[in-house]
């Protein structure tokens, strides 16, 4: 596990959603240390991405905590929680096939540009824009992604798609990245690529909380991972100690060995 660094921890305290009066999480409790990968593992229908929706106001706890440092993010609209340095991944770029890299990741920075072209117009506008463009070239750089700056996404692999929308994420600053299923559709070969881009955000400050079906992938790319299942957790831990916990084999890992659904 690497050493916590400065920067602020996100507390998620006896969260409980319910929705249409059907009990989706129950008492969900954890932490996120600054500079982590936190992982989330379990079976279909669980709460993980709930639990994302939550983190970033989509979703509204019935009870209990989510703070950001010293934010209250229950308090927080979503399309605010880019002011508070967090980003989030898509989970499918399908619909944006025709954009460049660069104008993917352009789209993390489009309030901000509209907000300036109304505000200031002209000259003062094309300067934003520019400076917009010339951030969003930064983000394809941290992930070492420039050479596909401008070749249409649809020519791209699954693994460097998925890269450039976590370009996307981080684009604005955002100092915690909320990632559902970064590797959905991406060869096990070209896993690795996720992984590296993962410790290489970590290495640049930033701190993650992802979703995933792969649990080699979880285990070797997050410092501690949650198992939930049925809106509850099941065990928060290092990967070694939770993946091989009687619990999580039964819920997660024996449902995967009978055939049936993934995390």
């Amino acid at each position: 596990m690497s050493a916590e660094q400065p920067g602020r921890r996100l507390d998620v305290g006896n969260v409980d959603v319910r929705l249409g009066g059907v009990q989706i999480l129950r008492g969900v409790t954890f932490d996120v240390r600054p500079g982590e990968v936190f992982g989330i593992v379990g079976p279909n229908g669980a709460g993980k991405t709930t639990i994302l929706n939550v983190v970033d106001g989509i979703v509204r706890p019935t009870a209990g905590t989510v703070r950001y440092g010293d934010v209250d993010l229950c308090r927080v609209r979503p399309h605010r929680m880019r002011d508070h340095g967090i980003g989030r991944s898509l989970q499918s770029t399908h619909y944006f096939r025709d954009l460049t890299a660069l104008q993917l990741v352009a789209l993390g920075e489009l309030p901000n540009s509209v907000v300036g072209a109304l505000r200031f117009g002209g000259h003062r506008a094309r300067r934003a824009k520019a400076a917009a463009r010339d951030r969003s070239a930064e983000a394809l750089r941290e992930l070492g992604l420039e050479r596909y700056a401008h070749r249409p996404l649809g020519e791209l692999s699954s693994a460097v798609q998925k890269l450039v929308d976590i370009a996307r994420a981080v684009v604005v600053g955002s100092e915690l990245l909320l990632l559902d299923e970064p590797t959905s559709g991406v060869s096990g070969r070209e896993r690795g690529a996720i992984g590296e881009a993962l410790h290489r955000l970590r290495e640049l400050g930033r701190t993650i909380v992802l979703i995933d079906h792969d649990p080699g992938f979880v285990t070797a790319n997050c410092d501690r991972l949650m198992a939930m299942n049925f809106g509850e957790v099941l065990h928060v831990g290092l990967p070694d100690e939770v993946m091989n916990s009687d619990v999580v084999k039964r819920s997660y890992l024996g449902e995967a060995a009978e055939g049936g659904a993934g995390p």
